[in-house]
């Protein structure tokens, strides 16, 4: 169903999901920056902070409460031992940059099919 709650749904997770691509791709370019630490946005921190204004409830005793994390950058070290102390695997970078831009590629095609939806719905067939 095309609705403006839906497309602002979608438009809001697109927002989100290319500025963590961003994030994916300046860590594959700090690959090989001694010291660097390798970043990603942290979903459940983004969740809580959208939780507060939209509290979350169980509507079943067996649905599970939400949970909690801190901090909205997440940073992770993947065990890599490197002598320059960098944190990037650039192997793990490239295949969570390259799902990113499929989930991307995947939003940007439902929002087209909403807005087709929705001319249609109008009456203009395109």
């Amino acid at each position: 169903m095309v609705t403006n709650k839906t497309i602002g749904q979608l438009t809001s997770v697109l927002s989100w999901v290319t500025e963590r691509q961003k994030i994916l791709n300046h860590n594959i370019a700090n690959a090989d920056t001694p010291n660097y630490r390798r970043r990603d946005l942290d979903f459940d921190q983004v969740l809580k902070e959208k939780e507060t204004r939209i509290p979350l409830r169980q509507t079943h005793p067996k649905h599970l409460p939400g949970s909690t994390h801190q901090g909205q950058f997440a940073t992770t070290d993947w065990g890599v031992v490197r002598v320059d102390q960098n944190g990037v695997d650039l192997e793990v970078e490239m295949v969570t940059a390259t799902q990113n831009a499929m989930y991307i590629q995947s939003l940007t095609q439902e929002l087209n099919n909403q807005f087709r939806r929705l001319r249609l719905a109008i009456g203009r067939r395109s």
